[in-house]
């Protein structure tokens, strides 16, 4: 039998957040090899982390683009190439799983990213932006606050 790992407190599937405790009823009936199940595991992980950076930043789970900007820095951890070619891989990706327009998807993540540089405190952004943050800088590109994160939760 396979354990959900310490410190997970929750995983999104399909959309929406399990308990733990849903997980690991999960973990019992699903017929998948162990690779999968760890593999399942460490996204749980990765998912609670890039919340947390996001939640740290000021974007909340109610604000425009705040799933679609969580779901960007999800699939660049998984695949870096994303990050390069952000508006002909990221952006139509994204807008494929939410059923829109990648041009629609780069809107709200730039509109998040606007409210959130005005929102975090400049100790947090400095320590996930390094020398990008300070008192006079204007908002990274959505490439480059993605980028950020991605380096920094590496």
């Amino acid at each position: 039998m396979f354990q959900v790992a310490e410190g997970i407190k929750g995983v999104h599937i399909l959309g929406v957040v399990q308990s733990k405790d849903a997980l690991e009823d999960l973990l019992k009936i699903c017929p998948i090899n162990p690779q999968s199940r760890y593999v399942l595991i460490e996204v749980g992980m990765q998912k609670e982390t890039v919340q947390d950076v996001l939640t740290g930043l000021g974007i909340v789970g109610t604000m425009a683009g705040a799933q679609y900007l969580h779901d960007a820095i999800t699939f660049a951890l998984e695949d870096h190439e994303l990050i390069e070619r952000i508006t002909k891989l990221l952006y139509p990706k994204i807008a494929k799983v939410h059923n829109t327009t990648p041009s629609r998807i780069e809107r709200a993540i730039r509109v998040a990213i606007e409210r959130s540089w005005s929102l975090a405190s400049m100790e947090y952004k400095k320590r996930i932006f390094g020398e990008m943050a300070s008192e006079n800088s204007t908002r990274p590109t959505n490439m480059q606050y993605i980028q950020c994160i991605v380096n920094y939760l590496k």
